[in-house]
């Protein structure tokens, strides 16, 4: 549920931005604030996607060992995804690289942090356990005019049955399931769910089971992300893809060559670390009382084991907070 929730965290700031008020959120994204090409740090989306990708900042001496470690590590898990892109290629091109069309509410209609807009969403891997409180959570956004729904048949819920229950909230929101045998290619079926995306957001894959291996989790998690951003390159490339598929630190490289390699923006494509900042968020509160409203820890790196690094000294309820 937490990682729904901090779905819904990176999605809010990536809609944000498309209505024209840029915001600032941590993310995982091609960069070049670290000697890596891939990192984790404060990004700031504004109207067309990612618009500005943020320095690491100073920090204490502590926390430079702990960023060497993490790039050391980091390094290793990006080289894998660099691998795995060197064998494998998006199938079709795009159909269309027009600029989106985006529209939004009257003037009177505005958020507490700027114009609300009218954005498709769709939500791959939307009858998942985490699938179907991100999708509630996305349709209940005040951005979203427009909610896909999708998943494989096979899952215990059927899509079609969480996008009948939505579309009951009261919300401006339409909401539509879109459900695929396994065996099916999204590049071939998914045209009407995708076309029109301004974001998709990909809650898939399998979990790492005791036993398996990060290469092993990587072979079979990035052929399943392969197949849903082989479909988005083709019919929404334009659309910002925020990846919950784990090791986000090798998929996300991946996903992102196999744009380049068609042309496309790897901008577009974010590994979603959020939920690394709403829980060091959540720390900071209860070991200092600090509101939560008050505190941002910016969280650097990746998004597994030692690459994840918190810069406590950057928050100032953290000051004389010792380790």
């Amino acid at each position: 549920l937490s990682m729904a929730y901090a779905g819904a965290k990176f999605a809010n700031a990536v809609l944000s931005g498309l209505a024209g008020s840029d915001t600032t959120e941590c993310a995982y994204v091609m960069s070049d604030v670290s000697e890596l090409p891939y990192f984790a740090s404060k990004v700031t989306f504004g109207e067309n996607g990612v618009k500005k990708v943020h320095s690491v900042g100073a920090i204490n001496d502590y926390e430079q060992s702990r960023l060497k470690e993490a790039i050391a590590q980091l390094k290793d898990e990006i080289d894998a995804g660099l691998k795995y892109a060197q064998t494998q290629e998006l199938a079709e091109a795009p159909k269309s690289l027009a600029p989106l069309q985006k529209t939004l509410s009257p003037k009177k209609a505005k958020g507490p942090t700027g114009p609300v807009g009218n954005f498709k969403v769709c939500v791959c891997g939307g009858a998942g356990g985490i699938g179907q409180p991100l999708s509630l959570l996305m349709a209940s956004n005040p951005h979203v005019s427009e909610l896909c729904v999708y998943d494989l048949t096979l899952a215990m819920v059927p899509a079609a049955g969480v996008a009948a229950d939505l579309s009951h909230l009261e919300t401006k929101c339409k909401v539509k399931g879109y459900a695929l045998d396994k065996d099916d290619l999204p590049r071939q079926k998914l045209e009407e769910c995708l076309t029109g995306c301004h974001l998709v957001l990909v809650p898939a894959g399998m979990p790492r089971k005791p036993g398996m291996t990060r290469a092993d989790l990587l072979g079979i998690n990035a052929g399943i992300a392969k197949n849903i951003v082989e479909a988005c390159a083709k019919f929404c490339p334009q659309a910002v893809l925020g990846l919950i598929v784990n090791p986000v630190n090798s998929v996300v490289p991946a996903m992102c060559e196999l744009y380049k390699k068609k042309g496309l923006d790897p901008r577009k494509i974010c590994g979603v670390t959020s939920l690394d900042i709403v829980r060091a968020n959540k720390f900071v509160h209860e070991i200092t009382g600090a509101p939560l409203d008050t505190i941002d820890v910016p969280v650097v790196g990746g998004h597994a084991g030692t690459t994840i690094l918190p810069l406590f000294s950057q928050v100032k309820s953290m000051k004389g907070v010792g380790a």
